[in-house]
């Protein structure tokens, strides 16, 4: 009895917690990227092997290397050990990056003169991308 007790009040605890949750789920990321990104049609093309530009042996983090298959506006590939979905607008890119099918970050990159994206990656939780981490990546092969 005392373990039915316990485990309903550790439930009707955490049901706040998860009410308040405002992070994207991978079902909300393909509407999301269409209104985030204005859904117009792209001006470059990313299609290809890219790495973290600002890959540093010594920091405890970095995005890795990976691939984007572009069609059209559209983007699927992966990035490091998340996959990703994204979108192409003008020379700006909005990606989705998911691991074990959950939205762990956002990220909004222009494409620059030199080839490289720069932006912001961004926490699952910051959907409008107001507080965005600097990230870059370059282009390691077509």
């Amino acid at each position: 009895m005392k373990k039915v007790l316990y485990s309903c009040i550790a439930v009707m605890m955490l049901l706040p917690l998860m009410a308040c949750s405002t992070a994207m789920t991978k079902a909300e990321a393909g509407p999301w990227l269409a209104k985030i990104s204005g859904d117009r049609a792209p001006e470059i093309n990313v299609d290809g092997r890219w790495q973290d530009a600002n890959a540093d042996p010594n920091a405890p983090f970095s995005w890795g290397k990976g691939f984007f298959d572009q069609q059209g506006n559209q983007i699927e590939g992966s990035l490091g050990k998340y996959n990703l979905q994204g979108k192409v607008t003008g020379d700006t890119v909005y990606l989705v990056l998911l691991s074990a099918g959950e939205v762990h970050y956002t990220a909004r990159l222009k494409k620059r003169k030199d080839g490289i994206l720069r932006g912001n990656y961004f926490y699952e939780d910051d959907s409008e991308q107001k507080e965005g981490i600097p990230m870059a990546l370059e282009r390691v092969e077509k």
